[in-house]
């Protein structure tokens, strides 16, 4: 019996011994000045001894303001009427998410009889309860603040910022719903230097509109803040009229094709509906400017000119109205519900929808997408399972029968209890020594790295999961250049209670901003229990590195040349454009690709890991092989773009995004200490701008504006439907061109034939249009994917739109996910 008990216990420290960790992979000087609700900025004050005569008021978001999960202006002022200096600690608490508390530690210093006044960028999660306190060098509390946000629970609010000379005239946006009220605008009235400098800072915004303003005002880094802030989803609205020059000065060059005329007076119909006793009644006579957007179309036209263009810019919009808001104020404060016909057609239904589901759902989505991107592992901590297998078999055999019959064949049976525990403990010992090369000691890193560059910055985004293999407290030093922001789960949907959060809980992670360091502190959390972190900063791009070039699509080819202006060699390049890409192996330091006759790849665009996976080449591996090294930095390629695709590109813009990347990559820069372990994948993106235009004829794609669903359901941002029933799509081909031909083009057949899409529904079943001339819908040839002007004669309206209704064939197979062909128009300027 003893024997059993002492190999079970060798055993057992044999399997103890052996097991091997595989990695899962999953204060700044500008903001808002907060509002002037002073009962909702603290309900107690804490003050120490020695200290009583140091003050801090605090106040946070837009006028007492705040969403959920959103990083929030906090803004604090330190008055002291002591003789002598004082040196501590600003500390922000927060209840996170996932119910973790955060601390945030900002060092501060404060002369005698001096004052200070700070804005910190802090995230919130869905705790609408925030603690700020005073600390001095010792860590004592001297001030508490208590901060009960004002955060909207039962209507979605679209937080729009305004930046005027004239705000009050503005006010009518305030409190409207939009997008059948599903949706209310709450506004905040900005001022010049309460606009960041940095994009965090303009988080907590949904909208910012600039009208009858001189942008001339705003620095070099509050105009980059602000379009870095559109790239990541922001829309940006600007009212020009007679003050157009004024307004669009700081944003012409990244915005506007070319000079425009000065702006005069037209007759403008702001819609039919707010007609009374006739259709005179609905113009206005209004100073308006002839902006002509880069890659812009008409979301909201006149009779004779469009009233609001819109342009994508990365996953944002940007919109330029004709007029100035301010001069449209004495009609909309008695027709308020054209802000709800203004907002619908700039932001569109998927956006607004967005935001009614945000409300409810929080920003998990984010944490999950993070997730999925570094959930692939380094190939070298796998066990060699084979030899593993190999040595366990002859543990087994010896401490068994084969022990037994060597002792007894040399009449030793009574050494039998020894040799079982020196065996076992040999064994447990090779065994250790085989884990050492998959055995985590310290904490480790898995990180996705994007740079992303233009011919004046060079934008980084770190995505990192912070992982211990011990049950014990752990603290990292990070480059202090960074910008850090956690990443959190919503446990919302858990249904479970909300804690309790009195400001005297422990914390579970500290970050502490230090002239050394970011330093971020973890502790209660379990071995290997993942902490994401997002890291961001910009710096010069003195040497213009990026993959440059100068590219024309026209009638589905590509022209042009691109150039590889890294200092290393690139590989896996691929050019993503208006739902078509090219894909070039490798690119050596300074060579030019030229790309006349490549080849060019439809795909489809309801699935960034499809695009991802075809650049990368991972499309080309029928079955996962986590033992191939090859395919595991295939996935992990492919996960990162897909990643990159989703959060900061959109498949509709102006602009040819560019991808690539390389194995001279940087694998520590965010860590102070470069000893730790790290795993991960870099990618580097850069943007170009697209020609279209070629021998007078203008080639580009019909969805540039999304299309109106007459009926059915349609589903924008992948151009798909849902094909139970009928759908009607209404496409605006443009008013600027007079038609010559309409394409209708499917993805290409390695798409459709691949394994890894075989789950993608195309569109097959009956097409109509509908005729102007009779007022019924025409059936199509099925089969023909070219329309000729003459064809199209009685199906285009006046203001050159198409009404197309689809029909599948296989309800059953097809009603839940249908996507529709692309459509690209070819045609001249009028």
């Amino acid at each position: 019996m003893k024997v059993r008990q002492i190999s079970l216990i060798c055993a057992m420290a044999l399997t103890l011994a052996g097991s091997t960790l595989l990695p899962a992979f999953g204060m700044t000087s500008n903001g808002s000045e907060g509002g002037d609700k002073k009962e909702n900025s603290y309900s107690q004050e804490y003050t120490g001894e020695n200290y009583s005569d140091i003050g801090m008021e605090v106040s946070y978001g837009y006028d007492g303001n705040a969403k959920a999960d959103r990083y929030i202006p906090v803004n604090f002022t330190l008055k002291s009427q002591a003789g002598s200096a004082f040196h501590g600690t600003v500390r922000v608490e927060a209840m996170e998410s996932d119910y973790n508390i955060y601390q945030y530690d900002y060092p501060i210093s404060l002369d005698a009889m001096g004052s200070v006044k700070e804005s910190l960028d802090v995230p919130v999660g869905r705790a609408d309860i925030l603690y700020v306190k005073l600390l001095d060098s010792h860590g004592t509390e001297l001030i508490r603040k208590r901060l009960k946000m004002n955060v909207p629970t039962d209507v979605a609010e679209l937080y729009a910022g305004i930046l005027s000379d004239k705000p009050d005239k503005l006010s009518y946006m305030d409190g409207v719903g939009v997008n059948y009220s599903a949706v209310k605008i709450r506004t905040f009235q900005m001022q010049t230097d309460q606009i960041p400098d940095h994009v965090i800072g303009l988080d907590l915004l949904d909208v910012l509109v600039i009208t009858d303003y001189d942008t001339r005002k705003l620095s070099k880094d509050q105009i980059c803040a602000i379009m870095e802030w559109v790239k990541e989803g922001g829309t940006l609205l600007f009212g020009t009229g007679a003050r157009a020059d004024d307004t669009l000065y700081a944003f012409r060059s990244d915005l506007l094709n070319d000079d425009y005329e000065v702006p005069a007076m037209k007759s403008v119909d702001m819609g039919v509906e707010y007609a009374t006793n006739g259709p005179g009644d609905s113009f206005m006579n209004l100073v308006c400017a002839d902006i002509s957007l880069k890659g812009g179309t008409g979301v909201l036209s006149n009779d004779q000119f469009p009233v609001l263009t819109a342009a994508i810019r990365g996953k944002g919009v940007v919109g330029v109205a004709a007029y100035d808001f301010v001069d449209i104020a004495p009609f909309c404060e008695t027709q308020r519900s054209y802000v709800d016909k203004l907002f619908t057609a700039l932001l569109g239904e998927t956006r607004l929808n967005n935001l009614s589901s945000y409300l409810y759902n929080g920003n998990s989505s984010q944490f999950w997408a993070v997730q999925n991107m570094l959930n692939t592992g380094d190939v070298d901590k796998l066990p060699g399972l084979a030899f593993y297998t190999i040595v366990i078999l002859t543990y087994i055999a010896l401490v068994g029968p084969g022990t037994y019959l060597f002792l007894k064949r040399k009449d030793g049976r009574r050494y039998y209890r020894t040799a079982i525990v020196g065996v076992s403990l040999l064994f447990t010992i090779v065994v250790y020594l085989m884990g050492g090369k998959t055995r985590f000691r310290d904490t480790f890193f898995t990180y996705a790295t994007i740079y992303d560059d233009s011919e004046n910055f060079e934008d980084e985004y770190t995505y990192i999961n912070m992982r211990t293999p011990y049950n014990r407290a752990y603290s990292i030093l990070l480059d202090p250049s960074y910008n850090l922001l956690p990443i959190t789960r919503s446990k919302s949907y858990e249904r479970e209670p909300v804690p309790k959060f009195s400001g005297n809980e422990d914390y579970n992670v500290r970050i502490g901003y230090g002239e050394d360091g970011t330093r971020v502190s973890v502790q209660n959390a379990a071995a290997f229990s993942p902490k994401y972190y997002t890291l961001s900063k910009r710096t010069l791009n003195e040497d213009r590195k990026g993959l440059w070039g100068n590219i024309t699509l026209f009638k589905g080819s590509v022209y042009g040349t691109i150039t590889n202006e890294y200092p290393f060699s690139v590989e896996k390049a691929g050019i993503l454009m208006y739902g078509k890409m090219v894909v070039i192996d490798e690119l050596k330091p300074g060579e030019t690709k030229k790309l006349d006759g490549s080849p060019v790849i439809n795909y489809p665009i309801n699935n960034s890991f499809q695009v991802s996976a075809r650049v990368t080449g991972s499309y080309q591996y029928s079955k996962a092989d986590i033992e191939d090294p090859d395919y595991m930095l295939a996935l992990s390629r492919t996960n990162i773009l897909s990643f990159y695709l989703d959060k900061y590109s959109s498949f509709y813009n102006q602009e040819a995004r560019i991808v690539a990347f390389s194995k001279d990559q940087k694998d520590s820069q965010f860590l102070v200490n470069r000893e730790y372990e790290t795993y991960g994948v870099t990618m580097f993106t850069s943007t170009i701008n697209v020609k279209s235009n070629k021998n007078g004829e203008t080639y580009r794609s019909a969805l540039m504006k999304t299309p109106v669903a007459v009926s059915g359901q349609y589903y924008s941002d992948s151009n798909a439907i849902y094909g139970v029933d009928p759908v009607a799509l209404e496409y605006s081909l443009g008013n600027d061109l007079n038609v010559e031909k309409l394409i209708f083009e499917n993805p290409s057949d390695e798409f459709l034939n691949n394994q890894s899409t075989n789950y993608t529904n195309i569109f097959k079943g009956k097409t109509y249009f509908y005729n102007h001339n009779t007022g019924n819908y025409d059936s199509m040839d099925p089969e023909k994917t070219e329309y000729t002007a003459k064809e199209l004669t009685p199906y285009l309206s006046p203001g050159n739109t198409l009404t197309v209704k689809y029909v599948c064939e296989d309800t059953v197979e097809n009603n839940w996910y249908v996507t529709l062909p692309m459509l690209m128009v070819l045609g001249r300027d009028k």
